[in-house]
């Protein structure tokens, strides 16, 4: 799609967001938009969808505010949560055939059941991954998947990891499974340990976790 066509994109998604009837934004995000959206997710009235690819499955909630915008596609799993006000964004000059050689993925992928909680932002430049039953808790934490130095920049959060609230993702970091991200940690590399509680700046492994220990369980 040409430059021109992305912004009469993004001009039309702004339209449906605000439209009264869920069933009527639904429909036309499916026909006109050509999103692959289940018949039982629920997209709030406000959420801006303007993305190459849309596709989001079974149970999937996505709340008020919360906005899609970019050359980027996304796969959002059976039961993911999407809170208010979240960004996942990526710039338009970077699908520009004269950047083919940089290889960025552009491609927010959400495993089954995660959860995002409010006001976070996701720059989907390269591959921003979040494993299933993954949290995103808390509020204002930054992923950021580009920078000028950046040659590693794909983010890989693995599953049943809890993230608390302002962590920082640079280009190329990511945790593995059953992990815990303290507060304002700021994870500067791909930390392989599974099961691990991790804070700091930059953000190390303080130790393993006991079973058991810090359950979080969604109930609703």
């Amino acid at each position: 799609m040409s430059g021109i066509g992305r912004k009469l994109l993004k001009l039309a998604a702004y339209g449906v967001a605000w439209l009264p009837f869920a069933i009527v934004r639904r429909s036309l995000l499916v026909w006109v938009f050509g999103a692959d959206i289940h018949p039982s997710a629920r997209i709030a009235w406000g959420v801006i969808i303007a993305v190459q690819r849309f596709k989001c499955g079974q149970g999937v909630v996505i709340r008020r505010g919360t906005s899609f915008i970019g050359p980027f596609a996304v796969e959002l799993a059976d039961k993911v949560f999407i809170g208010r006000w979240n960004r996942f964004e990526c710039g338009e000059a970077v699908a520009d055939p004269s950047q083919a050689h940089m290889g960025y993925a552009r491609r927010l992928v959400v495993g089954e059941a995660a959860l995002i909680n409010d006001s976070h932002i996701f720059d989907v430049v390269g591959e921003v991954r979040i494993g299933a039953g993954t949290w995103v808790a808390g509020y204002q934490s930054h992923f950021l998947t580009h920078g000028a130095s950046a040659v590693e920049r794909d983010i890989h959060i693995g599953e049943r990891c809890y993230l608390g609230s302002a962590v920082r993702f640079v280009p190329g970091s990511g945790v593995g499974d059953g992990c815990m991200v303290g507060m304002g940690a700021v994870v500067t590399k791909r930390l392989q340990a599974t099961n691990a509680v991790i804070a700091g700046v930059p953000a190390k492994v303080l130790r393993e976790r006991a079973e058991g220990e810090y359950r979080f369980e969604r109930y609703w």
